[in-house]
């Protein structure tokens, strides 16, 4: 009886080591390879969730702003500098004398003439006159005025700007205007400065110098 016993007492205490020995070998493995350290690799390893397209969007969106201003500032750049190059109406440039005489192609005369008055309680001295048309006086120094306000020369100006501005303020087509003579007192020039043009004189001009190159091609 006693030897049935301590069997017993033994097989109970080898179950009891070889559990506390499976025990340990799981403690070991699970120190050795812990569940929470893989997860932790698996989502350092995971790829961040880009969309390169939204990105690529918005950057050239924003590159596309860029230009605009920058279009923008040039624009408003030129649009300055023009302003600044544009010349100055006749009458905001306090001439002392200004005097135009045109021929139309139909033989028609016109002169426009118009001198400052001196005071201020005196009337400037204007006359229009062309074609049964007669203005003097209070009337004609509105009129000039108000067709000098609108051409816009110097003395710098040539004869072909001149002539264009002629037909756009007075009223006339370049094409029927056969000659014009125009005299403009600036004050800051010395001298009255002098512009004349005849439609025909350049017609010879150009005919000749066209003759001139057909003679040295054939020769």
């Amino acid at each position: 009886m006693k030897k049935f016993t301590i069997s017993i007492t033994t097989t109970a205490a080898v179950l009891a080591l070889a559990a506390c020995g499976n025990g340990a070998d799981e403690g070991n493995n699970t120190g050795n390879n812990p569940a929470g350290e893989n997860n932790q690799n698996e989502e350092v390893n995971e790829e961040p969730d880009v969309n390169l397209a939204e990105d690529n969007e918005e950057n050239n969106e924003e590159t596309d702003d860029l230009n605009a201003d920058n279009d923008n500032g040039m624009n408003t750049d030129n649009e300055e500098m023009n302003e600044e190059e544009e010349t100055e109406a006749v009458l905001d440039q306090d001439v002392q004398d200004f005097n135009l005489d045109v021929t139309l192609v139909d033989d028609t005369e016109w002169n426009f003439s118009y001198t400052p008055a001196e005071n201020e309680d005196e009337q400037p001295d204007a006359a229009i006159s062309g074609d049964d048309l007669d203005l003097e006086g209070e009337e004609g120094a509105e009129e000039m005025e108000a067709y000098l306000s609108d051409f816009n020369i110097d003395a710098a100006s040539d004869e072909q700007e001149i002539l264009s501005e002629i037909a756009d303020t007075f009223d006339f087509s370049e094409e029927d205007i056969s000659s014009y003579d125009l005299t403009i007192d600036f004050p800051e020039q010395d001298n009255a400065v002098e512009w004349s043009w005849d439609e025909e004189e350049e017609n010879g001009a150009e005919n000749n110098a066209e003759m001139n190159n057909d003679t040295e091609n054939n020769g």
